[in-house]
């Protein structure tokens, strides 16, 4: 699979202008036979949009998706982008949405762990999301999630084989952003993509640094601070590679085998047996 990443600054609270520029990404895909573009988390709202939330959140069904699964169907591609979804009882939810290549809604994750105001307006969801495609399992996540081991871990196990996360990360988290993705690809020796954003919102600066991790934690692409696109060719294959030398997930199920054993032995010592 090709999979472009990219890293915009988008005008804040603009939508209609966002989803222009959309187009030109999508000609430079198509022009790179691209069969995914991946997008940051709110990509066509912007991030610090608490106090607009109330005109700029949207249905699944509004303007935003509408036109996404337009172009995505105009130019035969797979898009992935952050949205704040309204619901019909009225709940906003963080959401991450992927449109495939006929413009078909695929699925939609809700960011699971909230940062910081996001708890005052967002829903946190609670279920994983892995969707099939020709192109192998994608796993989603967003932002904040990163930052636990335990989100794309669950999403291994389930299959995953590729993990996307929308993000809006923020500096002085470049580094530490890039370590974290790389360690969750590693752990779980999969792809692991973060697709950031760039620019500034008030007195957010944001870090850019998106990056793609491969099934042993490589850096297989990595942009700066600035607004840009990189595109990384997934091959499925290296997971199998990566496996062959020791497989975490394997040897995490066998372990787990052995817990009731385990609980027995503590137990036992907790009763004050002999050690």
């Amino acid at each position: 699979m090709k999979l472009m990443i990219a890293q915009t600054n988008p005008l804040w609270a603009e939508p209609v202008a966002n989803l222009e520029a959309l187009e030109s990404l999508c000609r430079l895909a198509v022009e790179a036979k691209v069969n995914l573009i991946a997008l940051p988390e709110l990509a066509f709202t912007g991030y610090n949009i608490f106090e607009r939330l109330d005109d700029l959140a949207e249905a699944i069904d509004g303007p935003i998706v509408t036109q996404v699964a337009k172009l995505a169907a105009q130019y035969k591609l797979h898009v992935l982008f952050g949205l704040a979804e309204r619901r019909p009882s009225g709940k906003l939810s963080n959401v991450a949405i992927l449109i495939d290549d006929n413009g078909q809604h695929l699925a939609t994750y809700d960011k699971h762990y909230l940062w910081d105001r996001e708890h005052e307006f967002f829903t946190a969801g609670k279920k994983s999301c892995v969707v099939d495609t020709r192109f192998g399992k994608l796993g989603l996540m967003i932002c904040y999630d990163n930052e636990f081991p335990e989100v794309a871990r669950e999403l291994a196990q389930a299959g995953a084989q590729i993990i996307l996360s929308p993000t809006a990360n923020m500096l002085p988290n470049a580094e530490r952003q890039v370590l974290q993705i790389r360690a969750r690809a590693m752990d779980n020796q999969c792809f692991v993509a973060c697709i950031n954003r760039s620019g500034e919102e008030d007195n957010l600066q944001y870090c850019g640094n998106s990056i793609v991790a491969g099934p042993d934690g490589e850096v297989l692409g990595r942009l700066g601070l600035a607004a840009g696109t990189m595109i990384v060719d997934i091959d499925l294959a290296r997971i199998d590679e990566s496996r062959t030398h020791q497989n975490y997930l394997n040897d995490l199920k066998l372990s787990d085998l052995n817990t009731r054993d385990l609980n027995l032995s503590c137990s036992d010592i907790s009763n004050g047996a002999d050690l």
